[in-house]
């Protein structure tokens, strides 16, 4: 028996590379439309039908990820064991004041929130974990030219051949054993360019427990609280 689709919200992406109608469920977004060049909009109404209860399980098994984001009440910087204690106070300055443990988000809507406190974890990053890149470097003889730290969806860290390490600002919600991990990795990679035998003999002579702490690195979306990585793919 033919009856109507029920209706759903979607985002559109026209790909000049996609050469089929594809749906994707986002993380934290929702139904997406990837569509070729060319192809008819008209005809979409009746590709979501066909698939209606594929798309359906999809969005109730992503539903948790779809809710708003909500500021929590507190951050734990576990990479150096701090709680901060989290208020927002309406108000039509944009900024945050930091007092000892307590961060004040100054802000007139909850997105501007979330920005600010997006802001903050990216200005902590830069003041905890760039010296403890330097420290390092310093203490094993590596160099490297600078540094970058951004918000990453999916690597920790990565050096360029020019010698620029990016670091993502969601290490700090890591435990320290697994950060220096990472950032003595990254400092074997101004020796080696690559994965070799070579590499990872110089990473263990650095870090004996290598391969529990790539293991945990592995698993360090675990480490990352909801507010943050839903807010990174929005």
């Amino acid at each position: 028996m033919n009856h109507l689709s029920r209706s759903f919200n979607y985002s559109l992406r026209v790909s000049a590379r996609a050469r089929h109608v594809r749906l994707a469920i986002k993380p934290f977004k929702g139904l997406e439309v990837v569509i070729p060049k060319r192809f008819s909009k008209k005809k979409i109404p009746h590709i979501l039908q066909q698939h209606e209860a594929w798309i359906t399980k999809q969005l109730e098994k992503h539903q948790k990820s779809l809710q708003p984001v909500t500021i929590p009440g507190s951050v734990n910087i576990a990479l150096t064991d701090t709680l901060y204690q989290i208020q927002v106070e309406n108000s039509d300055r944009t900024d945050f004041i930091e007092q000892g443990n307590d961060l004040i988000l100054l802000c007139s809507t909850d997105e501007q929130a979330v920005q600010l406190l997006r802001n903050w974890i990216r200005k902590k990053a830069r003041q905890i974990l760039i010296p403890k890149l330097q420290s390092l470097a310093s203490e094993f003889s590596f160099t490297f030219k600078k540094t970058s730290i951004r918000s990453q969806k999916s690597r920790w860290g990565s050096c360029s051949s020019s010698g620029t390490i990016s670091l993502n600002d969601q290490l700090l919600f890591m435990p320290a054993e697994t950060v220096q991990y990472l950032l003595i990795h990254e400092l074997c990679h101004t020796r080696h360019m690559n994965h070799s035998t070579e590499f990872w003999q110089l990473v263990e002579s650095h870090c004996a427990d290598y391969k529990l702490q790539d293991k945990k690195l592995s698993k360090g979306r675990e480490f990352v609280p909801a507010w943050f990585t839903q807010s990174l793919y929005r």
